[in-house]
């Protein structure tokens, strides 16, 4: 008994540590600036002088620009992350998106704002995949979910709070707050250590081992699959805020329901995260399953879709409380992410935990496409439903391609 207790206060100071708070405020940050743009989209643009048909197909522009920085963003920085460390990218990402952010606030015309969230995405590109990486090698043992989920949950908090900035504050003022917070937590940044299993690994370069890059996953087919896969069963946690909740006041409006916020859309969706990724963790660690886990969200995520797309709105309470009620399938993004880090040795380890959950990102770019093609013939509600149902069957599928992960040993290269 003394012996689990003495295991359970290292567990709680670990999650407390400097490991865990530093990068999980930087991913505060990180999602604060990410859907800062999602939130204030109608305003800034309209702002910007743009009309109301404008406003839905530049934002689509602009969007697509960021996610375009992150699939860039994500490759230099994985393979920084590998080659590098884990700490150079926090350092050097933080400081990009925190500046772009800044300069976003004195944005004037609306291909400046493109270009400005272009180079903010390849920033915000490197807070995801490094701070996943660093925390799963220091708690390398069956609780690195704990560490992760800690990580991620703060990420979400920084989706409230951009929530709450989105509906009280000027749009200018909420990208110069961004800025300035990624600026300070920069500071505290160079207070992190390096992770002891990426020193260990430095040794290995000399006899051959790859450290980073494509090229391992791409020529390798277990890899490939397991590197496909990774991506695919995390869509469905990206098609829901970046397509569903951010296109909320189109959808609704469709659905004869006027008048949705999206920056409320995204808070009250991202208080069901919250609540869905506690419980997804927790029982992880319970059952001692990442992919059952995975594959319960899923199929929730699965059917409350459905009942979203075909319920009869009447109020636009009804829409808010359904379309949040999403949030709940979220626990394959906190979960899945863990499972990512672990699938892989120390030499790809950055590299795939960056570039898997961004390719994910990228993925709205032709998930917008589609969206756009199908509009003019079939409406947008139908055009996001066909797409969300597609999204939600691969993820699916994909599953079958991937083995739990749950207490794998971390201290290995990929040879």
């Amino acid at each position: 008994m003394a012996t689990v207790a003495s295991e359970s206060k290292i567990d709680v100071r670990a999650l407390l540590s400097a490991t865990v708070l530093i990068p999980g405020s930087g991913y505060l940050v990180d999602m604060f600036d990410l859907f800062m743009f999602n939130m204030v989209r109608v305003k800034s643009l309209t702002d910007l002088g743009l009309t109301s048909e404008q406003i839905t197909h530049t934002g689509i522009q602009i969007i697509n620009s960021q996610l375009l920085g992150l699939i860039i963003g994500s490759y230099i920085w994985g393979v920084l992350g590998d080659r590098r460390g884990r700490k150079q990218v926090l350092l050097n990402s933080i400081l990009l998106y925190s500046l772009s952010s800044l300069l976003t606030a004195f944005v004037q015309v609306d291909w400046c704002y493109a270009l400005l969230r272009f180079f903010t995405g390849i920033g915000l590109a490197g807070e995801l995949g490094s701070g996943i990486t660093l925390i799963s090698e220091k708690f390398s043992d069956g609780r690195r979910g704990l560490g992760v989920g800690t990580f991620i949950i703060l990420g979400f908090v920084g989706v409230l709070l951009a929530s709450a900035a989105a509906q009280y504050l000027p749009w200018r003022l909420c990208y110069f707050i961004g800025g300035i917070m990624g600026l300070v937590l920069l500071f505290f940044r160079f207070a992190l250590k390096e992770s002891t299993l990426f020193e260990s690994a430095r040794a290995m370069k000399e006899s051959g081992v790859t450290f980073g890059g494509l090229k391992p996953f791409l020529l390798n087919g277990s890899r490939r699959i397991k590197y496909v896969s990774g991506i695919l069963v995390l869509l469905p946690s990206v098609f829901i805020p970046q397509i569903l909740w951010s296109l909320s006041p189109e959808i609704a409006l469709a659905r004869g329901v006027p008048g949705i916020n999206p920056a409320q859309i995204l808070g009250y969706g991202y208080t069901c995260v919250i609540i869905g990724d506690l419980f997804a963790i927790m029982l992880a660690e319970k059952i001692k399953d990442r992919k059952l886990v995975i594959t319960l969200f899923s199929v929730t995520g699965c059917l409350v879709f459905a009942l979203f797309s075909l319920w009869q709105y009447q109020s636009a309470m009804q829409f808010y409380v359904l379309s949040s009620c999403l949030g709940f399938a979220f626990g394959t993004w906190v979960v899945g992410a863990t499972m990512v880090a672990e699938m892989f040795g120390t030499n790809l380890r950055a590299t795939a935990a960056t570039t898997i959950p961004n390719f994910c990102r990228g993925c709205v770019i032709p998930m917008n496409a589609v969206v756009v093609l199908l509009k003019p013939s079939i409406g947008i509600v139908a055009a996001i439903s066909t797409v969300g149902a597609t999204v939600f069957l691969l993820a699916l599928a994909a599953l079958c391609f991937v083995k739990d992960t749950y207490g794998r040993a971390m201290d290995y290269a990929e040879t």
